[in-house]
């Protein structure tokens, strides 16, 4: 009766020990990784959740990162179509003096003929010449691209002066088109940033509401814990040295016969 009273005890001591070392390591994991929900057990219900919430933030992260690279793109295909804008803008004054056929003597107007081949040239060179990460972004911007008397501006000058100014102001409206479209473009990504970005700070604050540590419940949670481990542990030894206590005093006065009953 006696050995199975103090069995008891100690059972009893360790179980308590057991559920006081579960909460210490519970709030420890917790204050450590900063969720209150690190497995399914802590909270069954919250894991649907949770996954639905990570699952649209990788979504709308992934989202953002196209944006970022659509919106180098454009801002590299911009910068060179500005370079392109110039050097049209320039090719279209030489063609207009050129047109002025009363006003240039021949040399002269061979030398706007040179000037304007030589600026061909160099769209060609932009056209061919310009990439964004290993890919050509001024496709279709080539001499050719621009039409057949664009590319021979020069014999056009001399047959039709009235019809070169035209193709060269053409050649830069298109241009310009092409640098608004992408303007364009760039302030719709912009919002449509600003459109997810606000989201993310939603579900991000939604998340942190389901699943982030409340580390003020937490600490005074570990620190019980840890206070009512060590009263555990100290009740079990003075236990185990009153049992021996106890256990010796009634060896020697209790029959071996009667100890065992």
């Amino acid at each position: 009766m006696f050995t199975s009273g103090i069995s008891s005890m100690f059972t009893f001591g360790l179980r308590n020990l057991y559920q006081v070392q579960q909460e210490r390591d519970e709030a420890t994991e917790r204050l450590a990784t900063g969720k209150r929900v690190n497995s399914a057990k802590d909270d069954p219900s919250a894991i649907t959740p949770i996954a639905e919430h990570e699952a649209e933030i990788y979504s709308l992260n992934k989202e953002l990162d196209n944006i970022s690279r659509n919106q180098a793109m454009y801002g590299a295909k911009e910068g060179a179509l500005s370079v392109l804008s110039d050097l049209l803008i320039e090719f279209e004054s030489i063609v207009v003096r050129a047109a002025n056929t009363g006003g240039n003597s021949p040399e002269e107007f061979e030398a706007f003929q040179a000037e304007a081949s030589s600026i061909l040239s160099g769209i060609n060179h932009l056209a061919n010449s310009t990439t964004f990460r290993g890919q050509q972004i001024l496709t279709g911007f080539s001499s050719a691209s621009f039409g057949e008397d664009f590319n021979n501006i020069a014999e056009l000058l001399e047959s039709d002066p009235e019809k070169a100014q035209e193709v060269a102001k053409s050649a830069t409206k298109r241009v310009s088109s092409a640098r608004a479209a992408i303007g364009s473009a760039i302030r719709e990504g912009d919002s449509k940033r600003a459109v997810i970005e606000e989201e993310l700070i939603n579900l991000n604050a939604s998340l942190s509401t389901i699943q982030d540590t409340d580390y003020a419940k937490e600490t005074a949670k570990l620190v019980r814990a840890q206070i009512l481990e060590s009263a555990t542990i100290k009740a079990i030894e003075i236990s185990r040295e009153n049992a021996k206590q106890v256990l010796g005093l009634i060896q020697n006065t209790i029959p071996p016969n009667k100890l065992a009953a």
